[in-house]
């Protein structure tokens, strides 16, 4: 391995380090709590290191963003496009919605509720316009599958207004997680698979 490819790999390694400890604090402590010497000191890196890698916080949280959603899109296409049956697929993609937020719950955490439960919080007050368009675009790519999966419920092509009707059901499955998180219910499968069942008949009717 010659110099250069050397360095390449030290600096691709150095900024998953960050990445990791950034998504840890972020995760654990919130992200008004959370400041850039925090990571650096997590990341054993000299404060100004991280700028060298992102140009603030809003931008390393940003990228985490980004990263969660990929390993979300990445699981929910596995469930679409194929032989099976809507009914089949869209029972598979909400699975693996579920199974998301139980296998990567720091990222789940930081796509849905670290911002959300903070004052001020919101994305628009942490993001700039670059960095929303990013994640917009990630946010719709998720709803493009589920709508795709969704494609053909009766029920639900009766209701009109698929946006909507797509808008209403992600919002739902994000609440029956954040009710487990918030509770700490030890009966998630349970009440999940239940969840799983009025969705599926509410869009396809009993079987």
């Amino acid at each position: 391995m010659g110099t250069s490819q050397r360095r390449e790999r030290e600096r691709l390694q150095r900024r998953q380090a960050i990445l990791d400890a950034a998504r840890e604090l972020f995760w654990s402590r919130g992200y008004a709590a959370t400041t850039m010497p925090r990571i650096a000191r997590a990341a054993e890196l000299a404060p100004g290191t991280l700028y060298l890698y992102f140009a603030g916080k809003g931008a390393l949280y940003a990228e985490l963003l980004i990263e969660g959603y990929d390993r979300l899109i990445e699981r929910l296409r596995t469930q679409v496009g194929g032989e099976e049956s809507p009914r089949e697929q869209t029972a598979k993609l909400i699975d693996s919605f579920l199974g998301f937020a139980r296998d990567y719950p720091q990222y789940f955490d930081i796509i849905f509720f670290v911002l959300q439960r903070e004052t001020p919080g919101t994305r628009e007050s942490a993001l700039d316009e670059r960095q929303l368009k990013r994640l917009r675009a990630k946010e719709d790519a998720c709803k493009a599958l589920a709508a795709q999966a969704l494609q053909g419920a009766p029920r639900l092509e009766a209701l009109g207004d698929p946006e909507a009707t797509i808008d209403a059901v992600w919002s739902m499955l994000v609440g029956l997680v954040f009710y487990f998180r918030k509770t700490g219910d030890e009966r998630f499968s349970r009440v999940a698979g239940r969840a799983k069942e009025i969705l599926i008949e509410a869009a396809f009717g009993s079987q």
